[in-house]
């Protein structure tokens, strides 16, 4: 009963007075007779035999960056120099981790728990429990405060997740992930200990939602450069929501272009329709399209290095073009604009420029689900715009062989583009449109799943997929040989479109920016980081600047800064987790030198904003 009651007072610390009270109702022998229904005699020695199998085979993910020597940004340099450093101090990747996070799938009772403590360093636990039963037989078996005071030893934590779906999981993680930091997505193991559809399909779906977590987390530079383009946009468009301005046209069908394989097989087809539906380029789409001489009635982009305009001059600078509708984002090069005779601006969504100068304060809605493709901007902006007909031609998000990845009219099978050299990886399989299965990458399955979110939340959207690709919930799979288009008035919508694009060819601002307080920041994470002190104690600093840029009162100091900060915690997760801690102090002392190296070429680089 001692550990019973021990128990019982931890679970009072942790959980809510409801879920106490619920516990507390359940008598002894009801405990032990669903724990001998879950188990049957041998208690401990099922949850260890368990844990023996897992560790022969773990459901094990890390996550790592890798050099890139031609980088001119500041964390990448400083991912450089500390990845030499690991190197050169004998970090193996794929050795057993010092240090990880374990997420737990079924708390049971929990003797599989202690097992898999013992035998890997896990420093952060991660219980996803949500059943009553499965926390009182915990409570009779194990001693959860000495369990929890073991991740603190470790300089860890213990977190206990009551989720009632899928999605809360995510939801819950994400915040922990903002709480404690992105060092818990390095080194991360997954052990289910029984089996319910929640449990199932967030083993199922482990990579793809760690990689989730692990993306869209931007960098300095890429804010900067967005902020610089933003200001010089306002005055070349009106950035605004654009919200239902078309919406008399809702019913009127949409074919969003991307570059996909499957594009291929359709583009006879989609020659013959021209006429009769409108078109929206995506990104190098356009160039596929205009090989077979189709003029797209609009045109999407949303990358903001300049190198993006260049690589498609050739074909952004067509006479073709002119009259074609460009639909974009305040961070697009500027030079892009100046290509269109009729602009559409949006507001980016979580972006400093869109956040300084077209924020709640000035009324505009930035667009959401615009990431981390072209398509999923078009998609976004023509729903907000009041188009609910979409088709999806050539948004495969995957391949059914890797090697073709684009479609064959595109420049990254033209030896002389650069996009030639481009390589796309078979890192994981989905389910396929028309097919069993394709291959996806991390940042296509990332597009596939937005695209779910944006029809998840515009009940009135209807999408077409006729692509073969990746299969998109809420989609409806079809053949575009099926797609018939009559009863159209294209050129109606078209001139409606340029009257629209008219009014907003003027600039409304002239606000000024300054960004002093983001400086201050950055001066203030020196001086913490600036006295000698583990690496542990480096990390929990860069974490703890991250958490207060998620509280700061200024969203453009978060956008600017923290996906960088995430990017060193990460890398330098990657390696004291496979480095001997004896080790820890020389890389400490290379970490510290290389993150107040990148923190004040920060500050240099503002000072040229």
């Amino acid at each position: 009963m001692e550990l019973i009651n021990r128990n019982y007072r931890f679970f009072k610390q942790h959980f809510s007075p409801a879920f106490v009270n619920e516990l507390s109702c359940l008598k002894l022998d009801q405990i032990n007779h669903y724990q001998h229904q879950f188990y049957g005699d041998e208690v401990r020695k099922s949850c260890e035999e368990q844990v023996s199998l897992f560790l022969k085979h773990p459901t094990h993910l890390r996550l790592n960056y890798v050099s890139d020597v031609a980088s001119e940004y500041a964390h990448q340099i400083c991912i450089n120099t500390l990845n030499k450093r690991s190197l050169d101090l004998g970090c193996k990747a794929n050795s057993k981790p010092q240090r990880g996070t374990l997420v737990l799938l079924g708390l049971g009772a929990g003797h599989h728990l202690n097992k898999l403590l013992s035998s890997i360093h896990y420093t952060d636990v991660i219980v996803v429990e949500s059943n009553v039963e499965q926390y009182a037989m915990a409570g009779m078996n194990i001693n959860l405060d000495a369990i929890n005071k073991e991740c603190e030893a470790r300089q860890g934590s213990l977190t206990f997740l009551n989720i009632a779906s899928y999605e809360h999981f995510i939801s819950e993680l994400r915040s922990l992930m903002d709480n404690k930091g992105a060092h818990l997505l390095v080194d991360i193991s997954l052990y289910r200990h029984y089996s319910t559809p929640v449990f199932d399909q967030i083993y199922s779906d482990f990579k793809q939602w760690r990689n989730n977590l692990a993306s869209m987390w931007g960098f300095f530079e890429d804010e900067l450069i967005g902020l610089k383009h933003s200001i010089e946009n306002s005055h070349k468009a009106v950035v605004k929501s654009h919200a239902g301005v078309f919406e008399e046209y809702k019913t009127q069908p949409i074919v969003i272009v991307g570059n996909g394989p499957s594009l291929d097989n359709e583009l006879e087809k989609l020659c013959s329709d021209t006429p009769n539906v409108l078109i929206a380029s995506c990104g190098t789409s356009l160039g596929s399209l205009l090989k077979r001489d189709i003029v797209p009635d609009f045109h999407i982009e949303m990358e903001r290095p300049p190198s993006n305009f260049y690589l498609k001059e050739h074909q952004l600078t067509d006479p073709r073009v002119k009259k074609v509708v460009l639909i974009s984002l305040n961070t697009v090069y500027p030079k892009l604009i100046e290509q269109f005779k009729h602009a559409i601006l949006f507001a980016k969504s979580n972006d400093a420029g869109g956040e300084l100068l077209w924020g709640p304060k000035q009324g505009v809605t930035p667009l959401f689900h615009c990431n981390p493709t072209v398509t999923n901007m078009a998609a976004a902006a023509f729903a907000r715009l009041g188009f609910n007909n979409l088709i999806l031609l050539g948004c495969d998000y995957g391949y059914i062989d890797p090697k073709n990845h684009h479609s064959k009219l595109s420049d990254y099978f033209n030896k002389a583009s650069d996009l030639s050299g481009a390589q796309f990886d078979a890192e994981m399989r989905v389910k396929g449109n028309f097919e069993e299965f394709v291959y996806s990458s991390r940042i296509f399955n990332e597009a596939r799943l937005a695209q779910e979110q944006l029809i998840k939340l515009t009940p009135l959207l209807n999408v077409l997929n006729a692509s073969n690709g990746a299969f998109i919930s809420g989609s409806t799979p079809t053949k575009y040989s099926e797609v018939l288009f009559k009863d159209t008035i294209k050129e109606e919508v078209k001139q409606c479109i340029y009257h629209y694009t008219h009014s907003c060819a003027t600039h409304t601002s002239n606000q000024t920016i300054s960004l002093d307080e983001i400086g201050k920041i950055i001066a203030n994470l020196k001086r913490n980081i600036a006295t000698n002190g583990s690496i542990v104690e480096l990390l929990n600093e860069l974490n703890k600047a991250v958490k207060a840029l998620n509280n700061h009162n200024s969203k453009v100091s978060k956008l600017v800064l923290s996906g960088s900060l995430k990017y060193i915690v990460a890398t330098i997760a990657s390696h004291v987790n496979h480095l001997p801690s004896s080790i820890w102090p020389d890389y400490a002392i290379t970490a510290r030198e290389a993150v107040n190296a990148m923190l004040a070429e920060f500050i240099n680089k503002l000072s040229f904003q």
